[in-house]
Protein backbone atom coordinates (compact mmCIF):
# COMPACT_ATOMS: atom_id res chain seq x y z
CA UNK A 1 0.00 0.00 0.00
CA UNK A 2 3.02 2.66 1.11
CA UNK A 3 4.70 1.47 -2.83
CA UNK A 4 1.53 2.36 -4.05
CA UNK A 5 0.76 6.01 -1.82
CA UNK A 6 4.23 6.83 -2.77
CA UNK A 7 3.99 6.34 -6.90
CA UNK A 8 0.36 7.92 -6.90
CA UNK A 9 1.88 11.01 -5.28
CA UNK A 10 4.21 10.95 -8.38
CA UNK A 11 1.41 10.57 -10.52
CA UNK A 12 -0.16 13.63 -9.04
CA UNK A 13 2.77 15.70 -9.26
CA UNK A 14 3.19 14.65 -13.19
CA UNK A 15 -1.06 15.69 -13.71
CA UNK A 16 -0.37 18.90 -11.88
CA UNK A 17 3.00 19.78 -14.00
CA UNK A 18 0.78 19.02 -17.47
CA UNK A 19 -2.21 20.86 -16.51
CA UNK A 20 0.00 23.94 -15.01
CA UNK A 21 0.65 23.81 -18.42
CA UNK A 22 -2.36 23.41 -20.18
CA UNK A 23 -3.66 26.57 -17.79
CA UNK A 24 -0.25 28.41 -18.96
CA UNK A 25 -0.95 27.67 -22.98
CA UNK A 26 -4.95 28.91 -22.54
CA UNK A 27 -3.71 32.27 -20.91
CA UNK A 28 -1.62 32.58 -24.08
CA UNK A 29 -4.65 31.66 -26.21
CA UNK A 30 -3.08 28.41 -27.66
CA UNK A 31 -5.64 26.06 -26.86
CA UNK A 32 -9.37 25.58 -28.01
CA UNK A 33 -10.69 26.34 -24.04
CA UNK A 34 -13.43 28.64 -24.07
CA UNK A 35 -15.11 30.37 -21.01
CA UNK A 36 -18.59 31.31 -22.63
CA UNK A 37 -21.33 29.03 -22.50
CA UNK A 38 -23.06 31.08 -25.39
CA UNK A 39 -20.45 30.74 -27.62
CA UNK A 40 -21.02 27.06 -28.33
CA UNK A 41 -24.41 25.98 -26.54
CA UNK A 42 -25.55 24.01 -24.41
CA UNK A 43 -25.81 20.95 -26.68
CA UNK A 44 -22.16 20.87 -27.60
CA UNK A 45 -21.54 21.03 -23.72
CA UNK A 46 -22.90 17.77 -22.84
CA UNK A 47 -22.07 16.23 -26.02
CA UNK A 48 -18.12 17.33 -25.87
CA UNK A 49 -18.12 15.59 -22.46
CA UNK A 50 -19.89 12.43 -24.26
CA UNK A 51 -16.58 13.03 -26.76
CA UNK A 52 -13.92 13.25 -24.44
CA UNK A 53 -14.79 9.79 -22.78
CA UNK A 54 -15.03 8.13 -25.76
CA UNK A 55 -11.43 8.98 -27.16
CA UNK A 56 -10.20 8.72 -23.81
CA UNK A 57 -11.64 5.63 -23.63
CA UNK A 58 -9.96 4.67 -27.45
CA UNK A 59 -6.67 6.36 -26.44
CA UNK A 60 -6.38 4.55 -23.13
CA UNK A 61 -7.22 1.07 -24.76
CA UNK A 62 -4.43 1.55 -27.25
CA UNK A 63 -1.58 3.25 -25.35
CA UNK A 64 -2.68 0.41 -22.38
CA UNK A 65 -2.28 -2.25 -25.16
CA UNK A 66 1.41 -0.88 -25.63
CA UNK A 67 2.55 -0.64 -22.03
CA UNK A 68 2.03 -4.58 -21.81
CA UNK A 69 4.60 -4.61 -25.07
CA UNK A 70 7.56 -6.44 -23.68
CA UNK A 71 10.30 -3.75 -24.23
CA UNK A 72 7.59 -1.77 -21.79
CA UNK A 73 6.14 -3.60 -19.05
CA UNK A 74 9.30 -4.58 -17.26
CA UNK A 75 10.98 -1.05 -17.16
CA UNK A 76 7.43 1.04 -16.89
CA UNK A 77 3.81 -0.72 -16.74
CA UNK A 78 5.08 -3.77 -14.14
CA UNK A 79 4.95 -0.81 -11.10
CA UNK A 80 1.38 -0.69 -11.38
CA UNK A 81 0.66 -4.13 -12.27
CA UNK A 82 2.27 -5.25 -8.28
CA UNK A 83 -1.14 -5.06 -7.49
CA UNK A 84 -2.43 -8.53 -8.66
CA UNK A 85 -5.87 -8.27 -6.44
CA UNK A 86 -5.76 -3.92 -6.80
CA UNK A 87 -7.42 -1.35 -4.21
CA UNK A 88 -8.10 2.30 -4.75
CA UNK A 89 -4.49 3.05 -3.68
CA UNK A 90 -3.30 1.13 -7.00
CA UNK A 91 -5.62 3.26 -9.82
CA UNK A 92 -3.26 6.16 -9.88
CA UNK A 93 0.22 4.05 -8.69
CA UNK A 94 1.81 4.63 -12.00
CA UNK A 95 5.68 5.33 -12.97
CA UNK A 96 6.52 8.82 -13.65
CA UNK A 97 6.67 7.71 -17.68
CA UNK A 98 3.16 5.96 -17.60
CA UNK A 99 2.19 9.23 -15.73
CA UNK A 100 3.14 11.57 -18.54
CA UNK A 101 1.08 9.12 -20.88
CA UNK A 102 -1.57 8.60 -19.22
CA UNK A 103 -2.23 12.72 -18.81
CA UNK A 104 -1.32 12.83 -22.52
CA UNK A 105 -4.79 12.67 -23.54
CA UNK A 106 -5.27 16.56 -21.66
CA UNK A 107 -3.29 18.25 -24.07
CA UNK A 108 -4.38 16.04 -27.15
CA UNK A 109 -8.17 17.02 -26.20
CA UNK A 110 -7.74 20.93 -25.29
CA UNK A 111 -5.56 21.29 -28.67
CA UNK A 112 -8.05 20.24 -30.91
CA UNK A 113 -11.46 20.45 -30.24
CA UNK A 114 -13.59 22.79 -28.43
CA UNK A 115 -13.81 22.16 -24.74
CA UNK A 116 -15.80 24.36 -21.95
CA UNK A 117 -13.38 24.53 -18.62
CA UNK A 118 -16.75 23.15 -16.97
CA UNK A 119 -16.72 20.49 -19.51
CA UNK A 120 -12.83 19.83 -19.31
CA UNK A 121 -13.45 19.54 -15.05
CA UNK A 122 -17.01 17.59 -15.26
CA UNK A 123 -14.69 14.92 -17.79
CA UNK A 124 -11.83 14.75 -14.85
CA UNK A 125 -13.93 13.79 -12.16
CA UNK A 126 -15.27 11.35 -14.47
CA UNK A 127 -12.21 9.56 -15.26
CA UNK A 128 -10.99 9.73 -11.49
CA UNK A 129 -14.11 8.24 -10.34
CA UNK A 130 -14.07 5.73 -12.96
CA UNK A 131 -10.84 4.68 -12.34
CA UNK A 132 -10.83 4.26 -8.73
CA UNK A 133 -14.04 2.04 -8.92
CA UNK A 134 -11.94 -0.15 -11.50
CA UNK A 135 -9.67 -0.51 -8.83
CA UNK A 136 -12.21 -0.67 -6.19
CA UNK A 137 -11.90 -4.19 -4.96
CA UNK A 138 -15.51 -4.93 -4.37
CA UNK A 139 -18.27 -5.83 -7.06
CA UNK A 140 -20.80 -2.96 -6.44
CA UNK A 141 -22.89 -3.56 -9.61
CA UNK A 142 -25.93 -5.84 -9.28
CA UNK A 143 -26.34 -9.66 -10.64
CA UNK A 144 -27.97 -8.88 -13.55
CA UNK A 145 -25.79 -5.64 -14.90
CA UNK A 146 -24.39 -7.83 -17.94
CA UNK A 147 -27.92 -9.11 -19.10
CA UNK A 148 -29.04 -5.43 -19.46
CA UNK A 149 -27.94 -4.65 -23.06
CA UNK A 150 -28.14 -0.95 -22.43
CA UNK A 151 -25.27 -0.66 -19.39
CA UNK A 152 -23.72 -3.85 -20.31
CA UNK A 153 -21.12 -2.41 -22.73
CA UNK A 154 -19.81 -0.68 -19.36
CA UNK A 155 -16.98 -1.85 -17.94
CA UNK A 156 -17.42 -3.37 -14.10
CA UNK A 157 -14.46 -3.97 -11.35
CA UNK A 158 -14.55 -7.66 -11.80
CA UNK A 159 -13.47 -7.19 -15.70
CA UNK A 160 -10.58 -4.73 -14.47
CA UNK A 161 -9.80 -7.06 -11.65
CA UNK A 162 -9.36 -10.01 -14.19
CA UNK A 163 -6.91 -7.46 -15.66
CA UNK A 164 -4.52 -7.02 -12.58
CA UNK A 165 -5.09 -10.74 -12.17
CA UNK A 166 -3.89 -12.37 -15.46
CA UNK A 167 -2.68 -9.04 -17.51
CA UNK A 168 -3.44 -10.31 -20.94
CA UNK A 169 -7.39 -9.30 -20.90
CA UNK A 170 -9.49 -6.73 -20.39
CA UNK A 171 -7.64 -3.61 -21.48
CA UNK A 172 -10.46 -1.18 -21.43
CA UNK A 173 -10.82 1.32 -19.32
CA UNK A 174 -14.86 2.71 -19.82
CA UNK A 175 -16.52 0.64 -22.07
CA UNK A 176 -15.99 -3.31 -23.22
CA UNK A 177 -15.86 -2.13 -27.08
CA UNK A 178 -12.56 -2.43 -27.71
CA UNK A 179 -11.90 -5.29 -26.01
CA UNK A 180 -14.64 -7.23 -28.08
CA UNK A 181 -13.67 -5.80 -31.54
CA UNK A 182 -10.56 -6.63 -30.72
CA UNK A 183 -10.94 -10.08 -29.04
CA UNK A 184 -9.15 -9.63 -25.71
CA UNK A 185 -11.79 -9.85 -23.21
CA UNK A 186 -10.88 -12.53 -20.84
CA UNK A 187 -13.06 -15.48 -21.57
CA UNK A 188 -14.34 -16.21 -17.87
CA UNK A 189 -15.34 -12.46 -17.71
CA UNK A 190 -19.04 -12.93 -17.78
CA UNK A 191 -18.75 -16.54 -15.25
CA UNK A 192 -16.65 -14.79 -13.07
CA UNK A 193 -19.00 -11.75 -12.90
CA UNK A 194 -21.87 -14.09 -11.95
CA UNK A 195 -19.73 -15.91 -9.91
CA UNK A 196 -18.31 -12.62 -7.53
CA UNK A 197 -22.01 -11.22 -7.91
CA UNK A 198 -23.93 -13.94 -6.29
CA UNK A 199 -22.22 -15.53 -3.72
CA UNK A 200 -24.20 -16.46 -0.53
CA UNK A 201 -22.77 -16.18 2.61
CA UNK A 202 -22.46 -19.43 4.32
CA UNK A 203 -25.11 -20.56 6.95
CA UNK A 204 -24.46 -22.86 9.86
CA UNK A 205 -26.06 -23.18 13.01
CA UNK A 206 -25.14 -20.46 15.79
CA UNK A 207 -24.62 -23.13 19.09
CA UNK A 208 -22.77 -25.93 17.09
CA UNK A 209 -19.89 -23.34 15.36
CA UNK A 210 -19.44 -21.56 18.88
CA UNK A 211 -19.04 -25.12 20.26
CA UNK A 212 -16.44 -25.82 17.35
CA UNK A 213 -14.84 -22.56 17.75
CA UNK A 214 -14.59 -22.91 21.66
CA UNK A 215 -12.62 -26.23 21.22
CA UNK A 216 -10.39 -25.32 18.38
CA UNK A 217 -9.28 -22.31 20.62
CA UNK A 218 -8.74 -24.63 23.43
CA UNK A 219 -6.55 -26.74 20.84
CA UNK A 220 -4.50 -23.86 19.58
CA UNK A 221 -4.04 -22.11 22.47
CA UNK A 222 -1.69 -25.21 24.05
CA UNK A 223 0.63 -25.11 21.08
CA UNK A 224 3.71 -23.34 19.74
CA UNK A 225 3.99 -21.61 16.92
CA UNK A 226 7.14 -22.74 16.63
CA UNK A 227 8.60 -24.66 13.10
CA UNK A 228 9.13 -23.08 10.01
CA UNK A 229 6.07 -21.37 8.03
CA UNK A 230 5.26 -20.60 4.60
CA UNK A 231 3.72 -16.92 4.13
CA UNK A 232 1.12 -15.54 1.64
CA UNK A 233 0.90 -12.27 0.05
CA UNK A 234 -2.64 -11.06 2.13
CA UNK A 235 -4.31 -10.02 -1.13
CA UNK A 236 -2.90 -12.24 -3.82
CA UNK A 237 -2.27 -15.44 -1.79
CA UNK A 238 0.71 -15.84 -3.43
CA UNK A 239 3.61 -17.73 -1.78
CA UNK A 240 6.22 -14.94 -0.52
CA UNK A 241 8.61 -16.43 2.11
CA UNK A 242 9.38 -19.45 4.28
CA UNK A 243 10.23 -18.55 7.87
CA UNK A 244 11.53 -20.45 10.83
CA UNK A 245 10.00 -19.38 14.25
CA UNK A 246 11.56 -20.37 17.28
CA UNK A 247 10.83 -19.92 20.95
CA UNK A 248 13.26 -18.32 23.33
CA UNK A 249 13.20 -16.85 27.56
CA UNK A 250 12.56 -13.50 25.56
CA UNK A 251 9.85 -14.17 23.69
CA UNK A 252 9.65 -15.26 19.89
CA UNK A 253 12.22 -14.70 16.85
CA UNK A 254 11.48 -15.70 13.14
CA UNK A 255 14.36 -15.13 10.60
CA UNK A 256 13.52 -15.66 6.89
CA UNK A 257 14.85 -18.68 5.38
CA UNK A 258 13.66 -18.93 1.81
CA UNK A 259 11.95 -16.16 -0.78
CA UNK A 260 9.86 -16.71 -3.43
CA UNK A 261 10.63 -14.23 -6.29
CA UNK A 262 9.81 -13.74 -9.72
CA UNK A 263 13.14 -15.04 -12.31
CA UNK A 264 14.12 -11.07 -12.43
CA UNK A 265 14.44 -10.23 -9.15
CA UNK A 266 17.32 -12.66 -8.41
CA UNK A 267 17.49 -14.94 -5.81
CA UNK A 268 19.86 -13.69 -2.88
CA UNK A 269 18.54 -9.63 -2.86
CA UNK A 270 19.66 -7.43 0.08
CA UNK A 271 17.82 -4.93 2.24
CA UNK A 272 18.20 -1.89 0.65
CA UNK A 273 15.75 0.04 2.74
CA UNK A 274 16.09 -1.27 5.99
CA UNK A 275 17.23 1.13 8.77
CA UNK A 276 19.80 0.90 11.50
CA UNK A 277 21.96 -2.48 11.55
CA UNK A 278 19.71 -4.23 8.78
CA UNK A 279 20.67 -1.37 6.21
CA UNK A 280 22.42 -3.65 3.44
CA UNK A 281 22.19 -6.72 4.87
CA UNK A 282 20.76 -10.01 2.73
CA UNK A 283 17.38 -10.94 3.40
CA UNK A 284 17.95 -14.44 3.31
CA UNK A 285 19.06 -15.12 7.21
CA UNK A 286 17.63 -11.76 8.80
CA UNK A 287 15.73 -12.02 11.32
CA UNK A 288 12.61 -9.95 10.65
CA UNK A 289 10.13 -10.96 13.45
CA UNK A 290 10.88 -9.99 17.27
CA UNK A 291 9.68 -9.42 20.90
CA UNK A 292 6.33 -11.32 20.84
CA UNK A 293 5.20 -12.15 24.36
CA UNK A 294 2.56 -14.66 24.62
CA UNK A 295 -0.83 -13.36 26.46
CA UNK A 296 -3.64 -16.51 26.24
CA UNK A 297 -4.01 -17.75 22.52
CA UNK A 298 -2.20 -14.82 20.99
CA UNK A 299 0.91 -13.48 20.72
CA UNK A 300 1.30 -9.65 21.62
CA UNK A 301 3.38 -6.43 21.51
CA UNK A 302 6.06 -8.07 18.47
CA UNK A 303 7.56 -5.89 15.65
CA UNK A 304 7.76 -7.09 12.25
CA UNK A 305 10.34 -5.98 9.23
CA UNK A 306 9.33 -5.46 6.02
CA UNK A 307 12.30 -6.23 3.89
CA UNK A 308 10.40 -4.47 0.70
CA UNK A 309 9.32 -1.14 2.49
CA UNK A 310 12.25 -1.22 5.20
CA UNK A 311 9.30 -0.29 7.39
CA UNK A 312 8.81 -1.90 10.89
CA UNK A 313 5.26 -2.66 12.22
CA UNK A 314 3.54 -3.29 15.58
CA UNK A 315 2.46 -6.90 15.04
CA UNK A 316 0.51 -9.61 17.06
CA UNK A 317 -0.12 -13.43 15.77
CA UNK A 318 -2.37 -16.07 16.43
CA UNK A 319 -3.31 -19.29 15.69
CA UNK A 320 -6.42 -19.89 13.87
CA UNK A 321 -6.18 -23.16 13.22
CA UNK A 322 -3.46 -25.44 14.70
CA UNK A 323 -1.31 -25.35 11.29
CA UNK A 324 -3.04 -22.05 10.38
CA UNK A 325 -0.83 -18.65 11.49
CA UNK A 326 -2.53 -15.34 11.55
CA UNK A 327 -0.30 -12.41 11.40
CA UNK A 328 -1.20 -9.08 11.76
CA UNK A 329 0.70 -5.78 11.11
CA UNK A 330 -0.63 -2.17 12.37
CA UNK A 331 0.20 1.08 11.11
CA UNK A 332 -1.52 3.34 13.03
CA UNK A 333 -5.14 3.10 12.88
CA UNK A 334 -4.12 0.48 9.92
CA UNK A 335 -3.56 -2.83 9.66
CA UNK A 336 -3.06 -5.68 7.33
CA UNK A 337 -3.25 -9.73 7.82
CA UNK A 338 -1.22 -12.42 6.40
CA UNK A 339 -2.21 -16.10 6.93
CA UNK A 340 0.63 -18.60 7.12
CA UNK A 341 0.62 -21.90 6.67
CA UNK A 342 3.18 -24.58 8.77
CA UNK A 343 5.36 -26.45 6.96
CA UNK A 344 4.75 -29.91 6.74
CA UNK A 345 7.95 -31.29 4.40
CA UNK A 346 9.59 -34.50 5.72
CA UNK A 347 7.50 -34.41 8.55
CA UNK A 348 5.85 -38.11 7.33
CA UNK A 349 9.20 -39.62 6.81
CA UNK A 350 8.64 -39.64 2.92
CA UNK A 351 12.02 -38.35 1.66
CA UNK A 352 10.12 -37.45 -1.23
CA UNK A 353 7.04 -35.03 0.04
CA UNK A 354 8.35 -31.22 0.25
CA UNK A 355 9.03 -28.26 -1.69
CA UNK A 356 10.25 -28.55 -5.10
CA UNK A 357 11.45 -26.21 -7.85
CA UNK A 358 10.83 -27.93 -11.08
CA UNK A 359 13.70 -26.81 -14.06
CA UNK A 360 13.08 -27.05 -17.58
CA UNK A 361 14.99 -30.11 -19.33
CA UNK A 362 16.04 -27.85 -22.00
CA UNK A 363 16.59 -24.23 -21.12
CA UNK A 364 17.88 -25.27 -17.70
CA UNK A 365 15.75 -22.46 -16.06
CA UNK A 366 13.10 -22.58 -12.92
CA UNK A 367 9.36 -23.21 -14.06
CA UNK A 368 7.83 -23.46 -10.94
CA UNK A 369 7.45 -24.98 -7.30
CA UNK A 370 5.62 -28.22 -6.90
CA UNK A 371 4.17 -29.38 -3.25
CA UNK A 372 4.48 -32.53 -2.96
CA UNK A 373 2.56 -34.50 -0.46
CA UNK A 374 1.23 -38.27 0.13
CA UNK A 375 -2.28 -40.10 1.01
CA UNK A 376 -2.85 -43.26 1.99
CA UNK A 377 0.67 -44.44 -0.22
CA UNK A 378 -0.28 -42.41 -3.17
CA UNK A 379 2.23 -39.19 -4.19
CA UNK A 380 0.64 -36.13 -5.44
CA UNK A 381 1.99 -32.96 -6.95
CA UNK A 382 0.31 -29.30 -6.37
CA UNK A 383 1.77 -26.46 -8.10
CA UNK A 384 2.58 -23.64 -5.24
CA UNK A 385 4.50 -21.03 -7.57
CA UNK A 386 5.31 -20.41 -11.40
CA UNK A 387 8.32 -17.98 -12.70
CA UNK A 388 7.13 -16.07 -15.17
CA UNK A 389 8.14 -13.28 -17.25
CA UNK A 390 7.23 -10.11 -16.48
CA UNK A 391 4.71 -9.51 -19.05
CA UNK A 392 3.31 -13.13 -18.52
CA UNK A 393 1.60 -11.92 -15.61
CA UNK A 394 0.94 -13.80 -12.50
CA UNK A 395 -1.56 -15.63 -12.16
CA UNK A 396 -2.67 -17.31 -15.64
CA UNK A 397 -5.54 -19.78 -16.76
CA UNK A 398 -4.49 -22.89 -18.08
CA UNK A 399 -6.42 -22.35 -21.67
CA UNK A 400 -5.57 -25.93 -23.71
CA UNK A 401 -5.87 -28.08 -20.13
CA UNK A 402 -8.88 -30.84 -20.60
CA UNK A 403 -11.51 -30.63 -18.38
CA UNK A 404 -12.05 -30.38 -15.56
CA UNK A 405 -8.73 -28.30 -15.32
CA UNK A 406 -9.81 -26.15 -18.91
CA UNK A 407 -9.44 -22.40 -17.95
CA UNK A 408 -8.52 -22.86 -13.97
CA UNK A 409 -6.03 -21.23 -12.17
CA UNK A 410 -2.15 -23.03 -12.89
CA UNK A 411 -1.02 -22.16 -9.35
CA UNK A 412 -2.84 -24.23 -6.78
CA UNK A 413 -3.79 -26.94 -9.97
CA UNK A 414 -2.77 -30.61 -8.96
CA UNK A 415 -0.46 -31.55 -11.80
CA UNK A 416 0.77 -34.98 -10.34
CA UNK A 417 -1.17 -37.66 -9.16
CA UNK A 418 -1.30 -41.87 -8.45
CA UNK A 419 2.06 -42.46 -8.05
CA UNK A 420 2.59 -45.87 -6.23
CA UNK A 421 6.34 -46.82 -4.68
CA UNK A 422 7.83 -49.59 -6.09
CA UNK A 423 11.06 -50.16 -4.59
CA UNK A 424 13.27 -47.31 -5.00
CA UNK A 425 11.10 -45.07 -7.34
CA UNK A 426 7.83 -44.46 -7.35
CA UNK A 427 5.52 -45.37 -10.97
CA UNK A 428 2.57 -45.43 -12.26
CA UNK A 429 1.81 -41.60 -11.76
CA UNK A 430 0.37 -39.41 -13.94
CA UNK A 431 1.43 -35.78 -14.82
CA UNK A 432 -0.18 -32.71 -16.25
CA UNK A 433 1.68 -30.00 -18.97
CA UNK A 434 -0.30 -26.89 -18.50
CA UNK A 435 1.84 -25.70 -21.09
CA UNK A 436 0.24 -28.24 -23.92
CA UNK A 437 -2.36 -29.19 -22.16
CA UNK A 438 -1.16 -33.09 -22.52
CA UNK A 439 -0.79 -35.78 -19.86
CA UNK A 440 2.03 -37.85 -19.55
CA UNK A 441 2.66 -41.42 -17.75
CA UNK A 442 5.78 -40.70 -15.53
CA UNK A 443 7.32 -42.18 -12.61
CA UNK A 444 9.85 -40.72 -10.31
CA UNK A 445 13.01 -41.42 -8.52
CA UNK A 446 15.45 -39.33 -5.78
CA UNK A 447 19.15 -38.98 -7.48
CA UNK A 448 20.39 -37.68 -4.25
CA UNK A 449 18.12 -35.97 -0.71
CA UNK A 450 17.91 -33.03 -2.71
CA UNK A 451 17.08 -33.93 -6.20
CA UNK A 452 14.58 -35.38 -7.55
CA UNK A 453 14.10 -36.94 -10.80
CA UNK A 454 10.59 -36.90 -13.32
CA UNK A 455 10.45 -39.22 -16.39
CA UNK A 456 7.25 -38.47 -18.28
CA UNK A 457 6.49 -40.95 -21.46
CA UNK A 458 4.86 -40.67 -24.51
CA UNK A 459 5.03 -44.04 -26.61
CA UNK A 460 8.25 -45.39 -26.47
CA UNK A 461 9.68 -41.63 -25.95
CA UNK A 462 10.52 -40.11 -23.00
CA UNK A 463 11.80 -37.00 -21.63
CA UNK A 464 13.14 -36.50 -17.66
CA UNK A 465 13.21 -33.07 -15.62
CA UNK A 466 15.54 -32.29 -12.97
CA UNK A 467 13.48 -31.16 -9.56
CA UNK A 468 15.83 -29.14 -6.63
CA UNK A 469 14.17 -29.10 -3.04
CA UNK A 470 13.47 -26.08 -1.57
CA UNK A 471 14.41 -26.13 1.92
CA UNK A 472 15.72 -24.89 5.18
CA UNK A 473 19.72 -22.99 4.21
Amino acid sequence: MYTEFAFSLSTVFVFALIGTGIALAKSAGHTLIYDDFGERGWVWFFASIGLMIVLHDAYFYWTHRLMHHPLVFRHVHLVHHRSTNPSPWAAYAFHPLEAVVEAGIFPLLVFTIPLHGLALFVFLVYMIVRNVLGHLGIEFLPKNFLSNPLISWHTSTTHHDLHHKDFNHNYGLYFTWWDKWCKTEHPNYTETFEEVTTREKAQGNGIKTLLMLLLASQAVSAQSVAGLWQTYHDKSGQPLSMIRIQEKESGIEGRIEKIFLQAWEGEDPICEKCPGDFQGKKVIGMQFLWGFKKAGSTWNDGRILDPVSGEIYQSKLWLEKPKVLKVKGFWGPFYRTQTWQLEQDNQDNNPVTGTWKTIDDKSDKAKSLVKISEQNGVLSGQIIKIYLQAWEGEDPICIQCPAPKKDTKIVGMTIAWGFTKKEKQWENGKILDPGNGKTYLCSIWLENENTLKIRGYWGPFFRTQTWKRIKSE
